[in-house]
């Protein structure tokens, strides 16, 4: 008995872990907005026609960053490819589908590692 009751205050325990991060991915979005900086926000941000947070629940509004400054694990090479992506969509209004990680953030706002120009 002693067995099974520490089971279940284990098994309880492991079921009640708050997630560490959420990645998900933001379909079917315009780029409605972007933004260059100096030092914050990573950099560069770009602002979406739907909501992050419909990929990744912990991510706030509608902005999110592709770290150009080469924070977050980020290579200013990869920002820059990412940025190109960005700008090409703007300028053509293409749609995009960004993935976001709510486990890293620039000023509050989530981090973006992919993002694919679509038809």
């Amino acid at each position: 008995m002693k067995k099974l009751t520490s089971l279940a205050i284990l098994g309880a325990a492991m079921l009640s872990q708050p997630a560490l991060s959420e990645i998900g991915f933001v379909n079917d979005a315009s780029i409605t907005q972007i933004i260059t900086t100096e030092s914050n926000y990573g950099g560069c941000m770009t602002k979406l026609s739907k909501a992050i947070s419909t990929g990744a629940s912990a991510c706030p509004g509608e902005w999110v960053s592709f770290a150009c400054t080469g924070t977050v694990d980020n290579s200013v090479r990869q920002a820059s490819a990412m940025w190109d992506m960005v700008l090409l969509a703007y300028a053509l209004e293409k749609k995009v589908r960004v993935r976001v990680d709510s486990n890293k953030k620039l000023n509050g706002y989530c981090y973006a590692d992919y993002i694919r120009v679509q038809d």
